[in-house]
């Protein structure tokens, strides 16, 4: 087994579960953005070989921040790899943009530059963590993160999977040589594997029936070569053979890696070494695993800090390769 970790760059623009405004960029609330090269360090020592980080945005300049960007390439080694979207667009781009479909545009130019002055530079680009949960939190019911509207799901999807299409053509466009990747809930409650897939079926284009029944149709404008990794976000433990035996028959050709993991549920009866021995014990040697969170962030429903994770601020490890 191949093990990985990630810093958590998610954002978190809207309402917490207690009715609080909730505003912040993890990579910068856990001040991963200034001590990013000691976490790195850190998380070499403990015997991890790949990363996850994400963009951050000069938003006075309406470009990706170069300057950070410059530093993660300057520390990946081709080990990183790089979130576009990881739950939070540009904040220069307005509701308008968003609803109208300029906000896709947008972020395929900004993928396109990214790739571009960058090309080799990192492992792969991450084109959408969680798109599921990322519709889910500006769809109605839930209507708690930014853009809001209180519109329906699929309308939501039809914007969002959108955005994420486009990102994908703007590194491939840019650098066809480059590997994209998508990480998605996996092996969570009773929803069917086709369902939980639809994002990463969305993206490859693969006809959608459900989606043209609610008159949505950017799987249309989706194409096989846009996406080269499934990345299965596994939290539960139900059947994890079955769980990754699921992914490769849904997709194939596709590289499939465990793009986060985690004992956050239970972390007093799950240290790192006993659940990550969960995923050694398939004797899949080239299997890639990645930690969430690799490093402190503060939780998306009240923006506390959780548990569970492989190095703190100080420098403290919890956990080194065997």
């Amino acid at each position: 087994m191949q093990y990985g970790m990630c810093f958590d760059g998610s954002v978190v623009r809207g309402w917490g579960d207690d009715g609080r405004w909730l505003h912040f960029s993890n990579t910068w609330a856990t001040g991963h953005k200034d001590q990013m090269e000691r976490n790195y360090l850190r998380g070499r020592e403990m015997g991890l070989t790949f990363f996850r980080d994400t963009v951050l945005w000069n938003e006075a300049k309406r470009c990706p921040d170069y300057a950070w960007l410059d530093r993660l390439q300057a520390i990946s080694n081709g080990q990183v790899e790089l979130a576009l979207n990881h739950y939070g667009l540009p904040e220069w781009i307005d509701e308008s943009m968003f609803w109208g479909g300029q906000a896709a545009e947008a972020m395929y130019e900004q993928a396109y530059q990214i790739a571009h002055r960058y090309r080799g530079a990192f492992r792969s680009y991450n084109i959408g963590v969680e798109l599921g949960i990322w519709t889910d939190w500006i769809a109605a019911p839930n209507n708690r993160q930014w853009p809001f509207g209180g519109r329906s799901w699929w309308e939501v999807y039809q914007q969002t999977s959108a955005i994420t299409i486009a990102i994908a053509k703007g590194l491939k466009a840019a650098d066809p040589a480059c590997l994209t990747a998508m990480s998605e809930p996996w092996g969570w409650g009773d929803m069917p594997y086709p369902d939980q897939a639809r994002p990463f079926a969305t993206v490859l284009g693969q006809v959608d029936e459900v989606a043209r029944q609610n008159d949505c149709h950017t799987w249309e404008h989706g194409h096989r070569e846009l996406l080269d990794i499934v990345g299965l976000n596994i939290y539960f433990e139900n059947d994890i053979a079955n769980m990754l035996r699921a992914a490769r028959q849904l997709f194939p050709d596709k590289k499939i890696v465990v793009a986060e993991t985690a004992n956050i549920y239970r972390p007093d009866c799950h240290p790192p070494a006993l659940w990550w021995a969960k995923f050694e014990a398939l004797h899949e040697a080239n299997l890639e695993v990645s930690w969430n969170p690799g490093f402190p962030m503060l939780t998306h429903e009240l923006g506390e800090a959780m548990a569970g994770n492989l190095l703190d601020a100080d420098g403290t490890q919890h956990w080194r390769r065997p």
